[in-house]
């Protein structure tokens, strides 16, 4: 559904905040005019003041907005769910509104703003939990509002629950702006003098050529059977570039976590003021659908890495926790002087 989530009419509506909880601009003003400036400042503020510990990434602040002008009883206040914390965000959604006994939901395109998601990771897994909680109770929720104010995030959610829920004809849901190449793939201004690296042909060979965002250019037909192939990735065949994140199919139970020492040095770096400590933690468990041997157990394993404190130690920290997120959920523990 396409619209403004603080006009609807639902027990609860959802919003991302970042990792301060602070609200981004647009959506704050948006609340205020709707809730009443004063109003809505005074039940964040309540509960914010009534926090016993720090929240961390896709879990949720509270505000009872009762005493407000908007239609909702609860704003959930999401902390910065970025793409790695979108299952464990939509799922304390659901938890939350059922501890409540709330009866209806409005849930936008999590993160898909400032956070910078993948529009289709952030509604897949959407679906995905809700589909998976359904199958057991839903409790409470009888109405679940899946809203935003960009549309193409609306036109994602149509998408997934149509292959999770069969809601829609399949052949629209398969025709809709949102399941087709349209969100990444464009007519060109004009035809490269080149092959096809699919076909091996000329792209003049063809009345219809895509170009992907950077800017290599295929016949679509081919590029459309290329996406077809089984557990392709969404990115360009020539140099490989991702146009949808790629998401990993880590254990559920795998975690990552990073502590900030400062009391060692690494030999080398003596110069840093603090060292990450990064554990990776997967315990045993029983391989899932998306993994070689589906029901067969595995062992788990734990392993430790040290990275330097400096400017370029925190940008492979960062481009470390880039691709091992492909594998991991991701835990932030601030030891301060640990």
């Amino acid at each position: 559904m396409y619209g403004n989530i603080v006009e609807e009419k639902v027990d609860v509506i959802c919003v991302s905040v970042g990792s301060t909880l602070q609200h981004s601009d647009d959506v704050y003003n948006a609340l205020v005019k709707a809730g009443g400036r004063k109003a809505y400042k005074t039940a964040y503020e309540k509960a914010r003041g009534e926090l016993t510990n720090w929240l961390s990434r896709g879990e949720i602040l509270i505000v009872d907005t009762s005493d407000t002008k908007l239609e909702a009883k609860y704003v959930f206040l999401v902390v910065h769910p970025d793409v790695f914390h979108l299952e464990d965000a939509y799922r304390n959604i659901f938890r939350e509104a059922m501890a409540r006994g709330c009866t209806s939901v409005a849930i936008p395109g999590l993160g898909c703003g400032s956070i910078g998601n993948s529009v289709h990771a952030s509604c897949s897994r959407a679906c995905e939990v809700l589909h998976q909680i359904a199958s057991e109770s839903l409790g409470s929720i009888q109405k679940i509002v899946f809203i935003d104010m960009k549309e193409k995030v609306a036109q994602q959610f149509i998408a997934q629950m149509e292959a999770k829920f069969g809601i829609m004809d399949s052949a629209e849901a398969l025709n809709s702006p949102s399941n087709s190449m349209e969100n990444f793939a464009k007519p060109p201004t004009y035809v490269q003098q080149d092959d096809c690296v699919i076909c091996l042909c000329p792209l003049s060979e063809s009345s219809e050529v895509s170009e992907l965002p950077c800017k290599h250019q295929l016949h679509t037909a081919c590029l459309k059977e290329y996406l077809r192939s089984a557990n392709v990735k969404k990115r360009c065949p020539v140099c490989l570039r991702y146009f949808e994140l790629p998401l990993g199919d880590q254990p559920s139970e795998a975690r990552m976590f990073i502590n900030k020492l400062n009391h060692i040095k690494l030999p080398g770096h003596e110069d840093s003021d603090f060292v990450y400590e990064i554990i990776y933690s997967v315990p045993n468990g029983i391989q899932e659908a998306s993994h070689i041997r589906p029901g067969r157990p595995f062992t788990g394993t734990h392993r430790r890495a040290y990275v330097p404190g400096t400017a370029e130690g925190t940008k492979v920290e960062l481009r470390e926790i880039f691709i091992c997120f492909c594998f991991f959920f991701f835990v932030r523990i601030e030891c301060g002087g640990v």
